[in-house]
């Protein structure tokens, strides 16, 4: 926690931190400030650099805003579709369970991701968190591409959604598709 909260001061990008205990202490418990670098929340409250929201905050909300520039995620799949449902890139810190895969994809095959580190036990140091913050809103280079890409991505899923007179995107076709053998099924099994 401490390395982050570094790596976002030092990086001098303005910044919602949605912060809870670490792992290993009660995540409903009270956040204590030793968990911080000495004066961070101070520092960054001065310099109207960030904002640290204890426990919960609107994701969808925050990612929607125009000024989000990229999302530090664990890569669970719903925070993966609100992101890019945006077109904000991901910086990724899997934890468990499928969000390595997912993180491997975003990076690999989707590149609207780069992955800070991955696990519970990984260390990083501030200078790195610096480094992946100043490569995701590079104005140029692998920020720009990605951006480029996650905006792209984003086209894809609402275009999935569309649903106007006739023309209805492929997510809401599968929908339908899926109540259409529902029902064949439920009369099949009435007969």
């Amino acid at each position: 926690m401490k390395a982050l909260a570094s790596g976002l001061e030092e990086s001098g990008v303005l910044f919602i931190w949605v912060i809870r205990p670490p792992l290993g202490f009660d995540l409903r418990g009270e956040f204590k400030p030793e968990w911080l670098p000495e004066g961070f929340e101070e520092r960054t409250r001065e310099k109207k650099q960030g904002l640290l929201v204890k426990n919960w905050a609107p994701q969808l909300d925050i990612l929607s805003h125009k000024s989000t520039g990229a999302f530090v995620s664990h890569c669970g799949w719903n925070s993966v579709t609100e992101s890019l449902s945006q077109g904000v890139p991901i910086i990724g810190w899997p934890m468990a369970a499928e969000q390595a895969y997912n993180s491997k994809m975003l990076v690999e095959e989707m590149a609207v991701s780069v992955e800070l580190t991955r696990g519970l036990q990984s260390e990083i140091r501030g200078e790195e968190v610096k480094e992946v913050i100043e490569t995701v809103m590079g104005e140029k280079g692998k920020g720009a591409e990605m951006r480029k890409k996650a905006a792209e991505v984003a086209e894809r899923i609402k275009a999935a959604m569309i649903e106007e007179g006739d023309e209805k995107g492929s997510s809401i076709k599968a929908l339908d598709d899926f109540f259409s053998a529902v029902c064949v099924e439920a009369k099949r099994k009435e007969i």
